[in-house]
């Protein structure tokens, strides 16, 4: 089932805010990765289905994708500033490895299905 597509001009900003609590939940603990890997890729499929058509109508423009990576490196490239040792920023880490992780297994669940 594919999630409700966003239709308003504030989706991105909605994008980020929510990309931005998924980070501060995971700087916390390891045991809710999982459930904020869910929460990612839920966001991420939403955020893909956020287009913008062209000024010539035929093509149309993956804004929300866009936007959506542009947040999620925003989010890596803060982290990745902070030296090694403190427990928050090597979460976020881990975390960034269980969503790719979490993302292959979806890609590879879908194209058998």
């Amino acid at each position: 089932m594919a999630p409700k597509p966003i239709k308003s001009i504030n989706a991105i900003e909605k994008i980020r805010e929510s990309l931005g609590a998924i980070f501060d939940q995971v700087q916390l603990t390891l045991a809710n990765h999982r459930k904020n890997c869910v929460a990612l890729h839920k966001l991420h499929q939403q955020a893909a289905s956020v287009t913008q058509d062209a000024k010539n109508g035929t093509v149309t423009g993956l804004v929300g994708e866009k936007a959506f990576g542009d947040a999620f490196i925003d989010m890596v490239n803060r982290v990745l500033v902070v030296k090694k040792g403190p427990a928050a920023p090597d979460k976020v880490v881990k975390f960034i490895g269980t969503y790719i992780k979490f993302m292959n297994e979806k890609g590879v669940c879908n194209s058998v299905a």
